[in-house]
C-alpha cells in the first residue's frame, strides 16, 4: 500500500504570491484525507486534479481563517455537484456551529449527511477516525485557540513496518510533542518565522525553522516537511538552512507539491 501527500496551500495568514493557506490530501491507499480546508482549497483540488466527490474524511486542526475558511464553500460544491455520500469532519468544537449556522443564514444546504466528530480535549491522544486503511490520532497543541495535531497511521497489508505521517499546525514550542511525533516517518511542522524572530513566534504561539528542526531531531523522523511560512519569506532563505542546521532531512513545502512517503534507512 502506498502513501504519499498533496500540498495544496503552504502560506500562514494570507493566500499570496505563490502560496495559497493551509490544505493538503494525504493519500493512504487510495483513501483520501483531507487535512485543514482554507480559501480556495476547492479549486487546488481541481488545479492538482484530484477529485473533490472522492474526499469523504476532512480533519481540521484549528478555527483560524487561514485553516477553515474554506470548508462550508467546499462542502457547498459537493452538493451542487450531486453528492448523496457521508462525509466525516473532525475539527474542533464550534466548527460545527459555525457551518450549519453559515447555511442557516445564507440559505443553502448540503443534501448529503455529515457526521461530526468535535474535539474538545486538552491533555493526551485521542483516536478520531479509523477505517480498513489508516487511524488517526489527534492530540491537542498549544496555540491562540484549540488546537489539534494529527498522527495518521496505515494499516499495512504487507510485513513492512506501517507508514506514519505527522502534521501538526500551528503550534508554540513544546518538547512535550515529542511523544506525538516520535518516528514518524514524514512530519509536517509548521516554521512561520525565521529564528531572528523567535520572541515573536513565542509571542504568537508559532515556531520558528530551527524549533521545527529541533523537534523533527528530539522526534527521531525520518523526514521533515516545513509548511505555513510567512509571506514575508519569498525564497527558502533562511528558513531552509536554518531547519537543516538541527534536522539536515529538511524540505520546504511548495503548492503544488507531491511526496511520496516511503521507509527510508
Amino acid at each position: 500500500m502506498n502513501m504519499f501527500l498533496s500540498i495544496l496551500g503552504s502560506g500562514a495568514a494570507l493566500p499570496i504570491g505563490a502560496r495559497r493557506c493551509s490544505a493538503q490530501v494525504l493519500n493512504v491507499g487510495g483513501f483520501k484525507l483531507l487535512i485543514d480546508c482554507a480559501e480556495a482549497t476547492q479549486d487546488r483540488i481541481r488545479y492538482n486534479h484530484l477529485k473533490l466527490q472522492s474526499l469523504s474524511t476532512i480533519v481540521i486542526s484549528h478555527l483560524h481563517g487561514d485553516h477553515f475558511f474554506g470548508l462550508p464553500g467546499l462542502l457547498s460544491t459537493m452538493h451542487l455537484c450531486g453528492r448523496t455520500e457521508p462525509v466525516f469532519i473532525a475539527a474542533p468544537k464550534g466548527a460545527r456551529q459555525v457551518i450549519e449556522t453559515t447555511f442557516e443564514l445564507t440559505g443553502n444546504h448540503v443534501g448529503f449527511p455529515i457526521e461530526w466528530h468535535e474535539m474538545d480535549f486538552t491533555d493526551g491522544e485521542q483516536r478520531i477516525f479509523e477505517n480498513q486503511r489508516c487511524i488517526v490520532d489527534a492530540f491537542p497543541l498549544d496555540h491562540s485557540v484549540p488546537d489539534y495535531g494529527f498522527r495518521i497511521t496505515e494499516k499495512p497489508r504487507s510485513p513492512r513496518e506501517p507508514l506514519v505521517y505527522a502534521y501538526c499546525c500551528d503550534t508554540a514550542y513544546d518538547e512535550r510533542l515529542v511523544e506525538h511525533l516520535r518516528g514518524a516517518d514524514l512530519l509536517c511542522l509548521e516554521c512561520t518565522f525565521a529564528n531572528d524572530m523567535e520572541p515573536l513566534a513565542a509571542e504568537r504561539k508559532h515556531l520558528t525553522a530551527g524549533q521545527a528542526g529541533r523537534l523533527a531531531r528530539l522526534a527521531d523522523v525520518k523526514q521533515l516537511l516545513l509548511t505555513h511560512i510567512s509571506a514575508r519569506y519569498r525564497e527558502d532563505e533562511p528558513l531552509i538552512g536554518q531547519a537543516r542546521e538541527e534536522f539536515p532531512n529538511s524540505i520546504l513545502a511548495a503548492d503544488n507539491m507531491r511526496i511520496d512517503i516511503k521507509k527510508q534507512n
